[in-house]
């Protein structure tokens, strides 16, 4: 039950980390972890997993256990997964690879399109290549977005659909990079699993609650806000499918997700989704509210004639987020993730309605620092 872990220093990796302690100290259902993770020009690799292990985000579960008994569970292999090579693989022993590591990158620029593609397909496709002979299962961290943009619900086989209209490069980079593993595992029988976690909050599961070590994706609304709130002097129309909203899943519940399914291999595909989307209407007023932007209305179509406010929030986050927003969202079949929350005993909404509010505030108490 050893493995290998890429992407150790994302928001999803280290919750990995932290899961995988609790599961090989406390539950003693794995063993071992290997960590790749790079030096950076302020730390060496086993220093940003020690960071990592001291960062608030850190489940208070681990407080119980040193961070000697911690280190002692993991392996760091201090290298750039884009130049990792079968040698310095085959040095250490695991059959399993989770693989987490990618760029989330929502932007449609070139120098944005390059990158998701370079990180989240070429170095899939670099790792695939350099396996040792002794990994049997090969697990991709995806996104429950890789369907891109459907007009029905969908189930967790992407195969069953035409994918080809994706709202950005990110979407559709993940969608090819499923597409390489799952061919290239089978061409080298290895078992292949897709997990698909949606968008990411702050932990809600387990305490210290809200916290997270990078507030990303969504939380970027509340960034614009924070800094640009108070330019919003006249009536501000934002413009959202009233009918739609964000499906949001708490990071500490994406981890014993992925968890479980390492623990369930015959689990080939799982979409990682909250099984009731938030209402853009139910939580864009509240947000605005909290920024003291009073005056707003919901409009079902991009407003003409711009006042100051809107030129500078439709031209940078609502040209980001439009396809997210302003459109029917992408529902989901919860059959198969409704079965994992019942088995994990938690409740159908997974505490993020009740507490949108709490995660925002939170962020904004934080400054939306990133950590380690």
């Amino acid at each position: 039950m050893n493995c290998l872990l890429t992407g150790g220093g994302g928001i999803v990796g280290s919750h990995i980390i932290f899961e995988w302690l609790h599961k090989a100290i406390v539950e003693k259902t794995v063993q071992h972890l290997f960590l790749i993770i790079r030096d950076n020009d302020h730390k060496t690799a086993q220093e940003r997993l020690v960071a990592i292990l001291q960062d608030e985000s850190c489940p208070e579960y681990l407080n119980s256990f040193s961070l000697e008994a911690c280190l002692e569970k993991i392996t760091v292999i201090p290298h750039d997964l884009s130049t990792i090579t079968k040698s310095t693989l085959e040095k250490h022993n695991f059959s399993t690879v989770i693989h987490c590591a990618g760029s989330t990158s929502l932007l449609h620029t070139t120098d944005s399109k390059e990158k998701v593609h370079t990180q989240n397909y070429l170095v899939t496709k670099q790792l695939l290549e350099q396996l040792p002979a002794a990994v049997n299962r090969f697990i991709y961290i995806s996104t429950a977005y890789s369907f891109g943009i459907q007009d029905e619900k969908v189930n967790d086989n992407i195969e069953n659909y035409t994918v080809t209209e994706f709202r950005n490069p990110y979407e559709q980079s993940k969608y090819e990079s499923e597409l390489y593993v799952k061919e290239t595992c089978k061409l080298k029988n290895i078992s292949s699993q897709i997990l698909r976690p949606s968008i990411i909050c702050g932990r809600l599961l387990d305490a210290p609650f809200y916290e997270t070590p990078k507030f990303d994706v969504f939380y970027s609304w509340p960034m614009f806000l924070d800094k640009y709130a108070t330019k919003a002097t006249k009536n501000f129309r934002i413009w959202i499918d009233k009918e739609s909203g964000l499906n949001i899943v708490p990071v500490d519940f994406v981890s014993k997700a992925i968890l479980y399914a390492f623990l369930n291999p015959a689990i080939k595909e799982l979409n990682i989704v909250n099984p009731k989307q938030i209402l853009h209407k139910n939580y864009v007023g509240a947000v605005l509210q909290s920024f003291n932007v009073n005056s707003y209305e919901y409009v079902a179509e991009m407003p003409k004639d711009l006042n100051g406010f809107e030129q500078l929030y439709y031209k940078s986050i609502g040209s980001l987020f439009e396809k997210y927003v302003s459109v029917p969202d992408l529902q989901y079949h919860p059959e198969q993730i409704l079965k994992l929350m019942k088995a994990l005993k938690l409740d159908d909404t997974l505490g993020v309605h009740e507490n949108f509010m709490n995660l925002i505030d939170f962020s904004v108490e934080k400054k939306f620092r990133k950590s380690y």
